[in-house]
């Protein structure tokens, strides 16, 4: 799955990588974000407009009676996205792109879980594909927008530390997956090539939520 992840690089490297044209929103580095957080995520406002925005981890579907998600929604799973009444309509009309400088996984026993941190063999920022959604309370009283990272079967290279992992966008995959057709998106919805990826272990600061900062992944 991917349920904590390093946005490290600042909106204006952002801007520049994913061709973002006007103001960006103020953020700090993060290297342990986890469900629940706000994060940036790239959206496109139409064709040629993309914008960055934060959003909370963790997708609250529209239809949602209360602004909180009722079980998971940090990640949707690749199969079912299209059919899932969480993430059907966001898959659809609302699918976004979360940067990322890198991921965790976690291998080992229970008590004793090592940490690891993947990243593109490039040096790139990594794309992650994700949906996004906003929920309004009926009152009018409150809103929240929210985003969910898509996750499929992991391939060879990557099952030898979890079963799944994020669906990887390449530059060219980009403004399908933001403005092209479900049926497009949908052929995007596979695991990265097998030399896409590098692995190193990290600091067990990590395995808590509540430590962050540069050293977690030194």
């Amino acid at each position: 799955m991917c349920g904590r992840f390093v946005q490290k690089s600042s909106a204006n490297q952002m801007q520049s990588f994913f061709s973002i044209k006007g103001p960006v929103p103020n953020f700090g580095p993060r290297y342990n974000v986890a469900p629940t957080q706000d994060a940036a995520v790239v959206l496109a406002e139409d064709a040629t407009t993309r914008r960055l925005a934060l959003k909370k981890w963790g997708l609250i579907p529209a239809w949602s009676k209360e602004g909180k998600a009722s079980y998971a929604t940090f990640n949707a799973r690749a199969e079912s996205v299209r059919e899932k009444p969480s993430y059907a309509q966001p898959f659809a009309k609302r699918r976004c792109i979360v940067p990322a400088d890198g991921f965790y996984e976690w291998t080992g026993p229970k008590g004793a879980k090592i940490p690891h941190l993947f990243e593109r063999q490039d040096g790139a920022l990594l794309a992650l594909a994700g949906l996004h959604e906003s929920w309004r309370a009926r009152d009018g009283s409150e809103t929240i927008q929210s985003f969910t990272i898509v996750v499929t079967a992991a391939n060879g290279w990557m099952s030898r530390f979890h079963d799944r992992m994020p669906v990887i966008l390449e530059e060219a995959e980009q403004e399908t997956w933001l403005t092209g057709s479900a049926e497009a998106a949908t052929a995007l919805l596979k695991a990265p090539g097998e030399d896409v990826l590098k692995e190193r272990i990290v600091s067990t600061l990590v395995n808590s939520v509540k430590n962050e900062g540069p050293e977690l992944i030194a």
